[in-house]
């Protein structure tokens, strides 16, 4: 097995991530006035104005920085969210070989508003997917086209339940996988988890994990308890569960440990960190990382990620 110290193996190893494509945006600004037209309704002044690839686009992006070849397959709309995604990808040097336009659904936008520095609201813009089954059909055909023309070394499914992995997809992907013999790593959301059955590493964070255990998981024997119980359900093979501060959780059906965080991170921005970790984890394992390892060197890109503004990807030299 490689040591978690060397990293070089990262290189050049292909990663196909196949999810849901977000156009994450922040806006900064300041007040000085209120509203003359609505009753104690401040103006904001929008000073700058920032667009960064979220969901499985960052997870490309995080892969890319760490000196592997990402392949993504996913949606966008064909709107203004959907060209900044498709511009950001070029600048990053990520293929969209594998993107499919729709012109029938918006692309997924998050915009976060900062007031003079501090948090001010947040607007969504989730596209709905019209006719899922033709999406599918893109989907599976894409991601078929880049397994054949790449060989991908490992394949991330990040769920964001934004509609691109819909039950119908999700199956054939993992046998597509199987076939192929590819690695499969998923980070859940709250649907359709019960579908993601043998996957090689299963990354839920602490409130998915509560949710698809339906227990509170409040002290270390609840959580040995139900990661137990949930792998008698999907068969997973090996169990990254990510605890914010507290480091993380591991379990492989053999042993089970915790892997706590020594590094703390004052004031952390955890926007996109759930991002990192996958990217990080799955290239880990991919290279032969021992699940002790892969866990102590998430944590470590967590922390990395979780002290920059915004959503920004963790870089191979700060691993």
């Amino acid at each position: 097995m490689q040591s978690a110290s060397n990293i070089s193996a990262f290189e050049n190893k292909r990663v196909l991530i196949v999810g849901d494509i977000i156009l994450d945006e922040f806006v900064y600004g300041t007040q000085e006035r209120m509203s003359p037209e609505h009753r104690e309704v401040p103006i904001l002044d929008v000073l700058e104005r920032r667009q960064y690839l979220g969901g499985a686009a960052n997870v490309a992006l995080n892969i890319r920085q760490l000196k592997a070849i990402p392949y993504l397959a996913g949606t966008v709309g064909k709107d203004t969210a959907g060209d900044a995604v498709y511009r950001l990808l070029h600048q990053h040097d990520i293929s969209n070989e594998y993107v499919h336009t729709n012109q029938r659904q918006a692309t997924t936008h998050k915009t976060r508003f900062f007031r003079d520095g501090q948090p001010f609201c947040r607007i969504d813009e989730d596209g709905s997917i019209e006719e899922p089954e033709l999406i599918a059909h893109f989907i599976l055909k894409n991601v078929a086209a880049a397994i054949l023309h790449h060989k991908p070394h490992v394949m991330i499914l990040q769920d964001y339940n934004k509609g691109v992995l819909s039950a119908s997809v999700i199956p054939p992907l993992l046998a597509l996988a199987r076939q192929h013999r590819m690695l499969v790593c998923v980070d859940p959301k709250f649907d359709n988890w019960e579908l993601y059955q043998e996957a090689d590493l299963f990354k839920p964070n602490k409130a998915e994990f509560d949710f698809i255990t339906s227990a509170a998981n409040k002290q270390p024997e609840d959580i040995l308890k139900s990661a137990a119980e949930l792998r008698q359900k999907i068969q997973y093979k090996n169990l990254l569960l990510t605890l914010g501060a507290e480091g993380n959780f591991i379990a492989d059906g053999q042993q089970a440990s915790f892997i706590r965080q020594f590094t703390t991170v004052e004031n952390p921005d955890v926007c996109g960190a759930g991002d990192t970790v996958i990217a990080v984890a799955s290239l880990a394992l991919a290279c032969g990382f021992p699940l002790s390892d892969i866990a102590a060197l998430a944590n470590k890109a967590g922390a990395v990620v979780c002290k920059k503004k915004d959503i920004q990807p963790v870089q191979f030299n700060e691993l």
